[in-house]
């Protein structure tokens, strides 16, 4: 992705999240060359903001970091947990991902540990460095723990996501609805609307507002 482009995406996203301005600076999670021995692999759904599932290998945990999570056991969806979901699902949804494994590739509940890129972005670093995850080293995968520390630290300071005073928030009312794990924007009475979880609802005032976000309208209720 190229760098205005990239801009553009993030001031979109941004917007979408509730944040007027980008002032924290230049990412370093981005403009990254792809290890030229990484499989690539089409991203078919989005588990949550640390986890996803690919074409042929299934699910993908990212390494070294940890968002909130969705269905916390004791304290249900945690904050910022829907708008990591979000961001990741922006970032990588429906796209070819090249994957970068480290010492351990499977965790204990059988899922591949890896480092995901999407274009020339590190997608494990961009999620720390913009506030939305924070470092989680496990051993003996520490090959970006001093990275991933020192976006960790770039966030503390410059107050945001889930270091800032005023976390963003996803918009709670608008005219049209969707999922955090879907590209589908509905009319709020649309069965489909109907099903998704309000925790999980992404909301637009307008139409030309999900699809300059990349959301396609329902096919079912045609909004």
């Amino acid at each position: 992705m190229k760098k205005r482009t990239l801009w553009l995406f993030l001031a979109l996203a941004w917007f979408v999240l509730g944040l007027d301005t980008l002032s924290w600076g230049s990412l370093e999670s981005t403009g990254w060359t792809v290890p030229s021995h990484s499989p690539r692999y089409t991203v078919t759904r989005i588990i949550d903001g640390d986890t996803i599932e690919v074409a042929k290998l299934g699910k993908v945990r990212y390494i070294g970091i940890n968002t909130p999570e969705l269905s916390h056991p004791k304290l249900g969806i945690e904050l910022l947990a829907a708008e990591a979901c979000e961001m990741n699902k922006r970032l990588v949804l429906g796209k070819t991902v090249a994957l970068e494994y480290d010492v351990q590739t499977r965790d204990r509940y059988g899922r591949i540990l890896a480092y995901v890129y999407t274009g020339s972005t590190f997608v494990n670093a961009y999620l720390v460095e913009t506030g939305y995850a924070q470092l989680m080293t496990v051993p003996p995968n520490v090959k970006y723990a001093a990275l991933f520390q020192r976006l960790q630290q770039k966030a503390v300071s410059n107050h945001i996501g889930l270091w800032s005073e005023n976390p963003p928030q996803l918009s709670k009312t608008g005219t049209y609805v969707s999922s955090i794990k879907s590209f589908i924007f509905h009319r709020p009475d649309c069965r489909w609307a109907q099903a998704i979880s309000p925790s999980h609802q992404v909301w637009f005032k307008t139409e030309s507002e999900a699809t300059e976000a990349g959301y396609q309208s329902c096919k079912i209720c045609k909004p």
